[in-house]
């Protein structure tokens, strides 16, 4: 695949509902159509990116960008909000430091809740 064509990858858990709207949620955006959105329970979710596990993903997002630089958490959050016309009106975020500050927030609620989604769930594996 040439350089042009790279695409972004972002993993995400489909078997989790706060991760599922996530990925709904951005699919409504236009212009992120161009990201893959791969379920990290899809067997050959990881075969092109074997610097990665189901594990790592199972505890916080992850996005391989189009330049092969792993993003996780915060990092995919800032990614897609300097990236995509969609979100852009959230990039304020990015420059102040009250800004930083809410998405941190924003990451550590959403890990914290999907830790204890996962803890009261009787499929997911620990």
């Amino acid at each position: 695949m040439e350089d042009s064509e790279k695409q972004a990858t972002l993993f995400y858990d489909s078997e989790c509902g706060l991760c599922l709207r996530f990925k709904q949620a951005l699919d409504r955006i236009p212009g992120t159509s161009q990201i893959n959105k791969i379920s990290i329970h899809e067997a050959e979710a990881f075969s092109n990116f074997p610097e990665l596990t189901k594990q790592q993903c199972e505890k916080e997002v992850h996005l391989v960008d189009e330049n092969g630089n792993i993003l996780v958490g915060e990092e995919v959050i800032e990614y897609l909000i300097s990236k995509f016309p969609g979100v852009e009106k959230f990039a304020w975020l990015l420059e102040s430091g009250m800004g930083q500050k809410a998405v941190e927030y924003f990451n550590t609620i959403a890990k914290l809740t999907r830790e204890t989604l996962r803890k009261r769930c009787s499929t997911c594996k620990n």
